[in-house]
This record gives structure tokens, C-alpha cells and sequence, in this order.
């Protein structure tokens, strides 16, 4: 597994690599332990559409939201805790 510090430098390289290209956006959102899965996303497009990167990032984040809550709920529903 990769180490927290890594996916930030390994979005910088992609970033480097990507040069020259229209630049769209780029996240590394990285939760706490047992926050969900970590997000990265690099948009290489030629509109570059400021309102369509953070609509990504915005769905991404209320995706990883709702694994979080469905968890809780099914462990509520059987007693468990975290």
C-alpha cells in the first residue's frame, strides 16, 4: 500500500507528466483512517470547466459519504461497533 505522503507526490508527477496538455483540475483528498477511500482525480480537458471539476470532486465526496453512512447503518443494525 502506498504511504499517504506518496499519493500526493505520485498526482504531482501525473501533473508534470501531463504538460502541455489543457490543465482541468487536480485533487488528492486523503481521510483520516477509516474516513473511506482516499480520492484522486486529474482532469486533463481541453474545456477545462471549472463548474464540472468541483462537480466531480463534490460527487466524489458524497459518494464516499454515503459508503460511510450505509456502514454505519449496518452496523448499528447488527450491534457492532467500529
Amino acid at each position: 500500500m502506498m504511504s499517504k505522503a506518496a499519493q500526493f507526490r505520485t498526482m504531482a508527477d501525473r501533473i508534470d507528466h501531463n504538460q502541455g496538455s489543457t490543465f482541468g483540475g487536480a485533487a488528492v483528498i486523503m481521510p483520516p483512517d477509516n474516513g473511506g477511500d482516499p480520492v484522486e482525480l486529474l482532469i486533463i480537458d481541453a474545456k477545462a470547466d471549472p463548474a464540472q471539476f468541483w462537480g466531480t470532486i463534490l460527487t466524489r465526496a458524497q459518494m464516499e459519504v454515503q459508503k460511510l453512512q450505509d456502514k454505519s447503518q449496518i452496523q448499528q443494525a447488527f450491534g457492532y461497533s467500529r
